[in-house]
């Protein structure tokens, strides 16, 4: 894995789905939603972009980005629930987004569904996202079988994704923002819904995919991401024993995450990647630190007991230790694991000025004229 700049350690950071500090955008960036309505980046792109001016300010040259989530925004759907296209939306907000990233020096890794795909659904009634208002969503049954079925998967391909990774090839209607996609990801932490990895497979999926079937999909994106595109396509594991699953040569991937959130209180839930070199972990491929707590010691859901790790401590050890990036959880702050500190970016920029962005430490990543050119 090599960064555009040509550096094998790429800096980055979650931005797994926006927020205004009130509403928690995921699964809304990009297209219109079961609710009705339209909140996507296109639609708050200041707002964003100060996002990304921060970003850059923080060193970040690549982040991680949430698309399709669990399915609840830019897919038309037919009476059967198999995607009949793109909404009229979506691809208005990832031009906006890779506009936005490409303005601040950072490229996009864009993950295309969550394992939230695969869980049982959301309730029949929910809150619309922009007004408020009740309304009687779509996916009250969630979007599993879509992937069990092998018809289903083909038109999720053929007609949602194939489109969106084209767009941005060289022979695609947005070339000029080819530069801005950094990776393509078939599925977020796919360990909790794969039907063979019994120990990890989530409660709250119950129609779980076979490892063959989940396996034929990334396979098939990785080509199509090879062949119409510039870009590199990844995968994260949940676990750091599944790891290696995700190394054979014939799924194509050109980097491997590993994401790490160790519990003292629960230490045969996941082993503990600190301290391990990349080269231990016995893969082919680079791996990327793609997930850890950013502020674990401080900040972390409750009942959980994290490592004294620090970001400083990641940072350093993810160089130090052979990895292709160390990207931290999360930039967005929305979850219980809260926003990453500004402190120890800032030292790691100040250390590193080779890795990080031009407009690290340059306040709200303003731009010097200098840097135009």
């Amino acid at each position: 894995m090599i960064h555009r700049s040509g550096q094998a350690f790429v800096h980055g950071c979650n931005y797994p789905w926006s927020t205004d500090g009130t509403t928690v955008f995921y699964g809304l960036d990009f297209g219109a939603n079961v609710w009705g309505s339209h909140v996507g980046v296109s639609t708050r792109r200041p707002a964003v972009s100060r996002d990304f001016a921060a970003m850059a300010a923080l060193g970040f040259t690549v982040v991680r980005w949430f698309v399709f989530c669990d399915g609840r925004s830019g897919i038309v759907y037919d009476e059967a629930g198999v995607p009949w296209s793109l909404d009229s939306h979506v691809l208005v907000d990832l031009d906006a987004a890779l506009e936005i990233a490409g303005d601040h020096g950072i490229a996009l890794s864009l993950v295309l569904l969550d394992h939230q795909w695969m869980f049982g659904g959301l309730p029949g009634l929910l809150p619309d996202a922009a007004t408020g208002a009740m309304h009687q969503v779509s996916l009250p049954s969630g979007r599993a079988r879509i992937l069990a079925e092998r018809e289903s998967r083909n038109a999720l391909f053929e007609r949602v994704l194939a489109p969106v990774v084209s767009r941005y090839g060289p022979s695609g209607s947005r070339n000029d923002l080819a530069h801005a996609v950094f990776a393509w990801e078939f599925m977020n932490e796919p360990d909790f819904v794969v039907e063979e990895w019994e120990q990890d497979l989530s409660r709250r999926v119950t129609t779980p995919i076979r490892f063959d079937a989940l396996a034929e999909q990334v396979s098939r994106l990785s080509d199509l991401v090879h062949r119409e595109s510039r870009a590199q396509t990844t995968l994260a594991a949940a676990r750091l024993r599944n790891l290696w699953a995700w190394d054979d040569d014939g799924l194509g991937l050109d980097f491997l995450q590993v994401h790490t959130y160790p519990d003292l209180a629960h230490p045969f839930r996941d082993e503990d990647v600190f301290g391990k070199a990349a080269t231990a972990l016995g893969c082919h491929r680079p791996v990327v630190l793609g997930e850890f707590p950013g502020n674990g010691p401080m900040r972390h859901p409750a009942g959980a007991s994290p490592p004294a790790w620090t970001l400083d401590d990641y940072l350093s050890f993810g160089l130090a230790g052979g990895y292709g990036g160390a990207w931290a959880w999360s930039f967005s702050g929305t979850d219980a694991y809260g926003r990453l500190p500004v402190e120890p970016l800032l030292r790691f920029a100040a250390e590193q000025p080779e890795l990080v962005n031009k407009r690290a430490g340059l306040p709200g990543g303003t731009v010097n004229e200098s840097e135009r050119s």
